[in-house]
């Protein structure tokens, strides 16, 4: 199963947090900070920014580090059986690596050749010339009009020089180390939840995020070898610096593109239809909450 989506995380509709344990907990601010289910907060979240703000943390069930999400992050979610896919060891870094190769790598590849087509289109479109003589000049070319404006589509070696800069400056997607990467800066967080029969492998991607709110993450003491002592700030990039003609929600189109091309059947479902599953399996997202629930809402 492949879940993909974008939604206001501080905002939850379907699941009222008060009705446990959570009595006192409050969804404030403009973001939420989300550990994996072995984070230490005092670790790695600054708590007193934290609170000072009133933005919420939440423990998921889940390996891997600590983001901040918002509205602005692509949210993506993959569920395997091991039974389903015997060529698939059921550990994390090859599970990233499925990812990385069969959906995300080609989805990424698309994007970025949608965008070379997208610079070139704009390199080829033809740009008005105004005279001088329509602003009272006279124009050599012209002496027998007034006011009169061309239309130019010549490709000057600046016009060509400036396409090169722009595909050049789009970067290759890469699996590296346990991140994936733009160039050489991670645009997101993924982990894994595996257990005896399967997997879940979830990835938050960076479309925009404020830069504000990375003040609610310290640096954390294990760290990638790529990073080096990099801060948040130069560590991460947005999708949305490299791809924004694209538009936000073009990763989703080209992972389905990818997930078409190689599976047999795909079945395409709404959130709501999703959510009359739950319904029927477990009574609704609130039992799912109250009851087998492992993610939950942490007191700052």
């Amino acid at each position: 199963w492949a879940i993909v989506g974008a939604h206001d995380p501080t905002f939850g509709k379907r699941i009222h947090v008060s009705s446990k344990s959570d009595a006192n907990f409050k969804m404030e601010g403009n973001c939420l900070v989300v550990l994996g289910i072995g984070g230490k907060p005092k670790e790695l979240v600054n708590l007193e920014s934290v609170g000072v703000n009133g933005i919420s943390m939440v423990k998921r069930f889940s390996g891997g580090g600590t983001v901040v999400v918002d509205q602005s992050s692509l949210l993506t979610t993959f569920i395997g059986r091991t039974d389903m896919a015997p060529n698939l060891n059921p550990y994390p870094r090859d599970i990233m690596k499925w990812s990385g190769d069969d959906i995300f790598g080609p989805a990424f590849r698309s994007m970025k050749s949608d965008m070379i087509q997208h610079y070139k289109q704009r390199l080829q479109q033809p740009s008005l010339v105004v005279q001088e003589n329509s602003c009272g000049g006279l124009d050599s070319r012209t002496t027998n009009q007034k006011n009169t404006t061309f239309i130019s589509n010549e490709t000057t070696n600046d016009s060509k020089l400036l396409l090169e800069e722009d595909i050049s400056a789009i970067p290759d997607f890469r699996l590296r180390e346990n991140d994936y990467i733009l160039g050489d800066r991670k645009m997101g967080g993924n982990a894994q939840a595996i257990v005896g029969g399967g997997w879940l492998h979830h990835t938050s991607f960076l479309w925009d995020f404020d830069k504000d709110n990375m003040k609610y993450l310290t640096m954390p003491s294990k760290r990638p070898e790529y990073r080096g002592n990099r801060s948040h700030d130069d560590f991460i990039v947005r999708l949305k610096d490299s791809f924004e003609p694209l538009g936000k929600y073009s990763l989703f189109d080209k992972m389905k593109d990818a997930i078409e091309d190689r599976f047999d059947i795909v079945e395409e479902v709404t959130s709501q239809e999703a959510l009359e599953l739950v319904s029927d399996q477990f009574g609704s997202m609130q039992s799912w909450y109250d009851g087998k629930c492992r993610t939950r809402l942490l007191e700052v």
